[in-house]
């Protein structure tokens, strides 16, 4: 629920509510974020985010601690919310930046989980920060957090951006807090050649301005880079990364941890193991459809790739993720036909076939509001079903390694396009024959032996 200023100062709770105060708003995953989180530890509670214009949050605050049982701020409220509160966690106060109130005894208490999110996110991937050498990437709030975190774990700090002096102005601030920390600025010329982690607190390479990046090079010895962007979830600076050597992660897991230590804070919540991934799972999945909207102007997600490579159990699973429906082609054609498609190709033949894919693939992308659709193997055959496809639907090849589809094809039967005296043969036949015309079709491919892996590179290509 968003709600304006007026709309917050006549709301009257229904039961125990927290709320996001930032201004401009517009769409927050918070909401949605924090009701996952409510769900996990099966707390009865409600989030809304409130629109606060800067001249309200005083008035604001006085409100929230009459009908809320905590808040989060978001710009450009972290700063000002300072002065108005009872008690400051050390770290905010060091950082000069406040996103967590949490209302006790009568007292508005104001803390930072920004940090603890950023530092969970390394710890996720076993990055240890104690000795490296790390390049930040800007001077603002997120890069403050970062940059306190760092400093306090024992790394050695380089900050830089387009305006030296904000990088200074940071540096000087960290080094109140910190007297003893390392901590330099450089200009982007003068990046030292020997910094194994790459931070990026800028907006550069943010939606929908995709192509930016605060770097057009990684130094050679980085293993690490981290970008606080969440949209698109693999950022240009990601992509400069080498996969072979050099782990990457988006922002989305600092904003659900965050999220979760919020609640922390506020009751005691305690999550259990696997319960945060799982949400960030279907962040990622909510993600995937508002990029789906925004940037590609879609609204189905369709799989496309070679007989066995598990676009039915992809589709299922991101179907789950996304919360759209799913369609397999073949299925839908069977219930449309009442025959199985080994009848089919028996009483009619294949060309026949291929005519009802034809018939079926447009019907159900015209008609649908919007879906996760398998489509057969051959389905992308016929240049009139990509057009069909495209018009409404991204189109995504499963591009999985044919080890596995022989693997897969293992296991299954009704497959009449195999059903010669050498399967394997015929198998890696028509796999090099088609595998040409599904590169050229898709919009874009993934690749991988693991399932999870799959699914998760799925939503992230979108």
């Amino acid at each position: 629920m968003l709600l304006s200023f007026e709309e917050f100062a006549a709301f009257t709770p229904q039961r125990e509510t927290y709320a996001l105060f930032g201004y401009p708003l517009g769409h927050t995953m918070s909401p949605a974020l924090h009701a996952a989180l409510f769900a996990a530890t099966g707390r009865d509670a409600d989030y809304i985010a409130v629109t606060v214009p800067p001249e309200k949050l005083a008035e604001a605050l006085a409100l929230a601690r009459e009908k809320l049982a905590g808040i989060n701020l978001t710009i450009p409220h972290k700063k000002a919310v300072i002065p108005l509160l009872d008690e400051v966690d050390p770290s905010a106060a060091d950082l000069h930046s406040v996103n967590t109130v949490a209302f006790r005894d009568c007292k508005a208490i104001g803390f930072n989980t920004d940090i603890l999110g950023f530092a969970e996110s390394l710890e996720k991937d076993s990055v240890s920060l104690r000795g490296k050498k790390v390049l930040l990437l800007g001077y603002g709030g997120a890069a403050a957090v970062m940059a306190y975190h760092c400093l306090c774990e024992g790394a050695t700090l380089y900050i830089t951006g387009r305006n030296l002096d904000k990088a200074e102005a940071l540096r000087a601030q960290l080094l109140a807090a910190l007297p003893h920390a390392k901590c330099l600025t450089c200009t982007r010329r003068r990046i030292p050649k020997d910094v194994q982690i790459v931070l990026n607190a800028t907006p550069l390479g943010m939606f929908p301005r995709e192509d930016k990046t605060p770097l057009y090079f990684l130094p050679h010895k980085v293993g690490y880079v981290f970008d606080a962007i969440y949209n698109p979830p693999v950022t240009a600076l990601m992509r400069l990364a080498n996969p072979k050597r050099t782990k990457t992660r988006d922002g989305l897991f600092m904003l659900v941890m965050q999220a979760a230590r919020a609640q922390t804070i506020w009751y005691g919540a305690q999550f259990a193991d696997g319960a945060c991934d799982s949400i960030l799972r279907r962040m990622y999945g909510q993600m995937a459809v508002k990029r789906l909207h925004d940037k590609y102007h879609k609204r189905h997600i369709v799989l496309c790739g070679f007989m066995g490579s598990g676009k039915t159990t992809v589709g299922r699973k991101v179907a789950r993720l996304t919360g759209l429906p799913f369609v397999d082609l073949d299925r839908y054609i069977e219930a449309q036909e009442g025959l199985t498609i080994p009848e089919i190709f028996a009483q009619h033949g294949e060309a026949y076939f291929r005519d009802l894919e034809t018939k079926y693939v447009t019907e159900v992308t015209a008609r649908q509001e919007g879906c996760v659709l398998s489509l057969g193997g051959g389905a992308v055959l016929r240049p009139e079903n990509v057009a069909a496809i495209k018009r409404t639907g991204l189109l995504i090849l499963l591009d999985t390694p044919f080890f596995r589809i022989l693997k897969n094809l293992s296991y299954s039967t009704g497959r009449p396009l195999l059903e010669k005296e050498n399967r394997a043969e015929e198998t890696r036949r028509l796999y090099q024959a088609r595998r040409p015309i599904y590169e050229q079709a898709a919009d874009c491919r993934v690749r991988s032996p693991r399932l999870g892996e799959v699914v998760e590179r799925t939503l992230k290509a979108i």
